[in-house]
Order: C-alpha cells, then structure tokens, then sequence
C-alpha cells in the first residue's frame, strides 16, 4: 500500500510539472521532438538529456556490450544499470559511457548484474510506461528502489536529481569503470568532504586511451561513504583499482530529492572543478535553461502542414543534428586532442566527428544554420594540423583518430565551409591542413589498408587493397575540393596536381562493363565478381554496397554521364538501380539496409542517388523517388529509421528533402530540387535572413512539380544555389498528381556538376 501511495504522490508531482511545462510549450516545436526515435532496432541513438552540442550526453545504461547498445541504451531494454555522461548518438559502433552514477535503496551490491539476471546486482527493472524523455530532460522511475530519476545537462555538467523514498538506506551508486565497448585501465573515487567525491579513470577504446576527471557535488550531506574493488567492500574514503566503484548514502524524508551536479574534463581534476564551478545551478535551473537552448534551435524551423507524424520525424531530426559533435574544451579553454594537452585561444574545441556520414548533408547543413559554430568546428580541425603538429582525422573521437572508414572526409567539410562563407577560417592554414592528409596514408580501423600512396602513383587504388573502388572514388572527391581551394589561392600547381587526381574515378570505369571495378596493379582488370553474393563484393566496395558508389562522382556527374553513355543510357542506369531487386547470397553488411531495388538508404554513400535524375533532365522521377525514401524508410517510431542515424545525417537527408532541396556535391554552390513534404517550411539562417519554402496544391498523392517560383519570378531550371538561399527569400512549389516532363528537362535548366561548368 505504501508503495502505491509514493507512486501516486510522485506521479502526480511528476503530472503538474508536465503539464505546466506542455502549457508553456504549446506553441513551442519542442512538443514535435522525441528522444526516443531511433532507440529502437538499430538507430542506435541515446534518449537521454543533453544540450545543442554540449559536453555531457546523460543518459541510461542498459548495457554496454552488443550491437544494440552502441549508446548504451536499447528500447528493448528491461533494466538499467545507471546513468552515464557521455555518449554517442547513432553511430554504428562506440565507446564513452563515461562515469556512471545509479540511486538504489538498501543493502549494498558491488557488481551491477546483467540484461538476463538484473536481480544478480544493482539493476533496476523499469517501464516504459514511467519514462519520459523531451529535449534537456530524461525522467525514468527504477521500480526496484521506487526512486524518481530526472536528468538534464548544462554544457559541460551533468545534473541529476533524485527523489527516493523515507530511508536511511538511500544510496547513489559512483562508478567509473563504466564503459560502452571500451576497457578501463585504472580508476579512483574519493569523498573529499560530506557533499563532494572526485576521481578518474583512464581506459582505452574507440576514442583512445584517455583519462576522464569528474567531481559530483551532492545537495544531500553524505551519511557515510563506502569503496569497493571487485567483491571488497571497504569503509575507506578513497580507492585506487581497476574497477574503484564509491557507495554513497542519504539519510531521505518522503519526497525529498537528493541532487548532484557532476563535471568532466580530460585534462585534469583541477579543470572538471572548474567546469563545475562555471554552471552553479540547482536542478529546475539547468532544466530550464536546457529547454531554453533547445527552443532557441529547434524554433529556427517552422513547419506548416502536413501529418503530425510528418512533423516528429521533422523536428526530431533537427534535434538529432545538434547533437554533435561535442564540445571537448574546458572552460579555461584546455583539451585533449592526439595525445596532447592544448588550448583552445580564441575559439571552442570540438570533437565527435562522423564526417564520413556528415559530410553529405549535416554539415552543409549546420553551415547555413549555424556559421559560429562552424567556425569552432573548422577550427578545431585546423588546430589538428597547426597546433597538434598532426592531421586531419577520418573518424575522430574525444581528440582521437580512430580512422574509421575512408577516404579524407575532413576535407569537404571544411571546404564547403569556406564555400558558405563560414567566418573566421584562414584558408592558408586550411588548405595547408587539407594538402598534408591528402598526402598521408592513413589505414582504416574499419577498411584496411589506405592505398593513398598507391593512388598518387597509380591514378587509383589497386584491387588487392581492401575496398579499392570505394577509396579511389572518395579520394577523386575530396581532391576536387583541394583544388577548388588551391585555385582560390592562386596556387596553380596545387590546383592542376588535385584537378588531375579529382579524374582518377575514371581511372577505375571499365567500359567494356559499363561500371567501376576493381583494378590491379599491373593496370589489367580484377577478374569476374560474382554480383549476387556479398562476400565477393566486400572485398572492393565498402560495406559491399557497390550500388551506392556507382554513382558517387559528386563534383562530376556530367563526366560520369558520359562514361556511361550519355544522357539516354544514365536514366535507365538509375532506372535499374531503383527497379531491380537485388537476390544477393551470403550476409549482407549490417549497414546495407532500407533497399528500393538496388538502392540502400541505411548506407550514406548513396544519400545523392535519388536526385541524380536532375542532371539527366528527369526531375519528375527523382520528385516521386524522395517522396518515397521519405514515406518508406521514415517513421516516428522507435526504430524509425533503416540504420544508424550517424550523428545526424540520416536525419539531414530528410530535413533537406522535407524542404524540396538537397546539397548532392558538398562544396558546390548547387542544391537540386526534389519534392517538399509540407505546406511550409522557414528556415531562419544564422546571417540574420529568413529562407521560406511554400508548396502550393501540397498533399500526399501530390509528389510532382509542377513550376517553381524563386522570390515570385518562375525558376525553370531544378536547382537553386546556396547564395540564394543565404540571401533569404521564398522559394515556391505548384505541386500535383501527375508530372511535368518538361520542368527542367531542357540541358540549360539542369543542374550541372562543378567538374563541367
């Protein structure tokens, strides 16, 4: 009886809170995001709190262990095992769960137990049904312990807050072996007085070998302070182990809430307690300026019209692209990048850089939305080459290059920064970044061997290195982009050595198959591949997906074209690509996923695929196509989209093809035109101007368009261009039933790729 009666008290607390934040929030976006798309299947983003590219992701540990719980955190989940800082979101493989704090009541377990046997230790089974989860805030009742768990997040501060029952046996749980995928080395947790404990640990994974500092302060006095080593418990007020866990207990009346304000650093003790110091907020205050921050982002964006799903799959994206990357500096300015302890002088660190993924969309993205940010991120890139004396990174992860995946995806992000206009970015320092990895082979943890040096000698990557096509079709992009940059500099030597290796795609067409193949060393052809079984595709194309890099020539689709036979044949190439169903033997990559015929929306490569039919004058066919990827591949679900959402790119590609216009070669002033899914979509840029997009006649049968408006004068061709955005305006849609054939099928009113203006 008593239990039920606490639940009801903390229920209907928990009520009015959520009804009077509903009611300031009416009219707010905020009440179109939820944190828990794509916790399910295998998204594998995080439903905790956390704020626009902040320092802390607080959020539930369900495990730490398995595909699933890349961030920690599965819908699957039964119980949890407490609440770490730091996490990762949507990415297909992990680290982090960085200090882990957990509320229990009663004696004391030293191991948390397991996903199968949570009554074995600490765990807590929980419900859905009492979990909540909005923008800054996670709440989640542990039915073992009856105790209320709500977190939000300053930028560099976690904030708990926890209402246990009456007991003398209220205990919040310090462990900072807690780790997502990585393993922990050292730690050490100490009671510095009643309301403080401090520690570290130093561990080894996917962001490298790194040392996390932390100090909590608890608004509760600590009755008595406990430490444990594997099964040891001891009364001691400090401990050094590989597994150094602290037991802290609370004397609580009925309702009482016990706080605890919790701060990170990589560098030192000395800094987390500086961060610490720099947001001295009780809870209600952290959570209202969290609310605060994540209104002032999401309401850059204003929609009218369409489904109310339509508008959570919406906004919700625009949440998952502020995620990260993640601030990595302290407050005064010190961080750790490649090993190296630097500071930051005139601008933030950042770090968590899916550029692989984000490169395509999320990024040019943020460009426009966000220029002062970018100007961080570019930067922090930048201080990689200058003040680090190291290189651009592939992958990188709490300062580290992890390497994962190909190519040198570092660089389009910066150039089509600079393209943008984002502030603040010498391009002398950028461009001597941009040279350096273009000249630094770096082997993939995920893909093997670089083959860079092989690439500059050979004009491509030969097929006994791993993912051969894939590589020399990303190396070709990336160089375009160099030598866009060199030519702004003057450098013409520069410029004609990159233009030249940006053809080297053509190096690996093969024109008797009509497609890219492997290629060996010696210049003959790799021999037959059998296309119907994965396990031979592997080997030369990413992921397998060869699907997706047939068509990756960004900065040169009119070449592309053409090595496919002109215009005629490149239509019934992408014809063939979305028609026919790939019957594939062995086991596919766990990213190849969301297939229309042969295309895979799981696998970023291929985000552009769809409105390639805008250069071959077939806007039509690529209106009904998005409107598809969107409809399919799209729900406000839990396992809402077909892969992992990759730190925002999965999400992009929906935000830009919502709004009718994708950036299909990053670092080209083109946006192609597809189909808007709303009525009305304003987008507030971060120079001040507004850019508007209105589809007239909108509805869901209505995927085609008909003419185009651009600031009420007709726009003929299918495409716009990044100043025309910038300048602000509105961009308008006739929308009907049946398609326009002649909209943009004139060779003038088509989009044409940099490589052939």
């Amino acid at each position: 009886m008593f239990r039920n009666f606490l639940t009801l008290v903390v229920f209907c607390c928990l009520g009015w809170t959520s009804s009077l934040k509903a009611e300031g929030q009416k009219d707010s976006p905020l009440k179109h995001v939820d944190p828990m798309i794509g916790t399910g299947g295998i998204v594998h983003t995080f439903p905790g709190a956390t704020v626009p590219n902040g320092m802390i992701q607080l959020s539930p540990d369900g495990d730490t262990n398995g595909w699933n719980w890349c961030s920690g955190y599965h819908y699957s989940n039964t119980s949890l095992k407490g609440f770490s800082h730091t996490h990762l979101s949507g990415t297909g493989w992990s680290d982090l769960g960085d200090i882990l704090l957990m509320p229990v009541v009663g004696e004391i377990q030293t191991q948390p137990g397991t996903l199968e046997n949570p009554e074995q230790g600490w765990r807590s089974v929980f419900s859905h049904d009492r979990e909540k989860a909005t923008p800054g805030y996670y709440q989640v009742m542990l039915d073992d312990y009856e105790v209320n768990v709500e977190l939000t997040t300053g930028r560099r501060v976690g904030f708990h807050k926890y209402t246990f029952p009456k007991t003398q046996e209220a205990r919040v749980i310090i462990d900072p072996s807690n780790k997502i995928f990585g393993q922990t080395y050292r730690t050490q947790v100490k009671m510095e007085d009643e309301h403080t404990v401090s520690g570290y640990c130093y561990s080894n994974g996917w962001g490298g070998k790194r040392y996390v500092f932390f100090v909590a302060e608890f608004s509760s006095p600590i009755q008595d302070f406990q430490v444990a080593t594997g099964d040891q418990l001891t009364t001691e007020s400090w401990l050094t182990a590989e597994d150094a866990k602290g037991f802290a207990t609370f004397n609580t009346e009925d309702g009482k809430a016990v706080e605890v304000r919790l701060a990170i650093s990589a560098v030192s003790l000395e800094n987390a307690r500086e961060n610490l110091a720099s947001e001295k907020m009780n809870f209600d205050q952290a959570l209202a300026k969290a609310e605060q921050h994540w209104e002032e982002k999401i309401s850059k964006f204003e929609v009218k019209g369409g489904t109310e799903e339509q508008k959570r799959i919406f906004y919700t994206g625009i949440y998952h692209n502020y995620i990260a990357p993640n601030l990595n500096s302290d407050v005064n300015g010190e961080y750790v990048a490649v090993g190296k302890t630097l500071k930051a002088e005139g601008f933030e660190n950042y770090s968590s850089f899916s550029f692989w993924d984000t490169f395509r969309a999320t990024q040019p993205l943020m460009h426009m939305m966000e220029p002062e940010l970018s100007t961080d991120i570019m930067q922090s890139l930048i201080a990689r080459h200058r003040d680090a004396d190291d290189h651009l990174p592939l992958w990188e992860l709490c300062g580290f290059d992890n390497t994962c995946m190909i190519g040198y995806p570092a660089v389009p992000v910066l150039y089509d920064a600079i393209m943008k206009g984002v502030p603040g970015i010498d391009k002398e320092e950028a461009f001597a970044a941009m040279k350096d990895i273009a000249n630094t082979n770096k082997d993939s943890s995920s893909d093997g061997e670089g083959g860079l040096e092989e690439y500059k000698e050979l004009g491509y990557v030969p097929a006994d290195i791993p993912k051969n096509v894939a590589k020399t079709l990303e190396y070709a992009y990336a160089d375009w982009c160099i030598a866009q940059l060199a030519k702004q500099l003057g450098k013409e030597e520069d410029y004609k050595t990159f233009s030249k290796r940006a053809q080297n795609y053509k190096n690996v067409f093969n024109a008797e198959r009509e497609m890219f193949w492997p290629r060996n060393a010696d210049g003959s052809w790799f021999g037959d591949i059998n296309m119907s079984d994965w396990h031979e595709l592997q080997p030369h194309w990413v992921s397998g997906n060869l699907w997706a890099y047939e068509y990756f020539v960004p900065h040169d689709v009119n070449g592309l074209m053409a090595l496919k036979g002109g215009v005629k044949s490149f239509q019934k190439h992408l014809d063939k690509l979305f028609t026919e169903e790939l019957n594939m033997e062995g086991e596919e990559h766990v990213d190849i996923s969301g297939f229309i015929g042969g295309y895979a929306h799981g696998d970023e490569p291929g985000h552009a695929n769809a409105y390639l039919y805008n250069y071959a004058g077939q806007p039509y066919k690529t209106q009904a196509m998005v409107r598809r990827i969107m409809e399919e591949m799209y729900t406000d679900k839990v396992d809402g989209m077909p892969n992992n959402e990759d730190c925002g790119q999965m999400s992009a590609w929906y935000i830009f093809s919502a709004m009718g216009f994708y950036p299909s070669c990053p670092g080209d002033e083109q946006f192609v035109l597809g189909s808007p899914l709303f009525e009305e979509v304003s987008m507030q840029l971060g120079n001040g101007k507004t850019f508007t997009m209105k589809a007239h006649n909108q509805g869901a049968s209505h995927v085609y368009v008909q003419s185009v408006k651009l600031n009420g004068k007709p726009l003929n061709r299918s495409y716009i261009t990044a100043a025309e955005i910038q300048a602000g305006g509105l961009l308008e849609f006739e929308m009907s039933a049946k398609p326009n054939k002649k909209f943009g099928k004139a060779e003038g009113n088509r989009p044409v790729a940099p490589e052939a203006r």
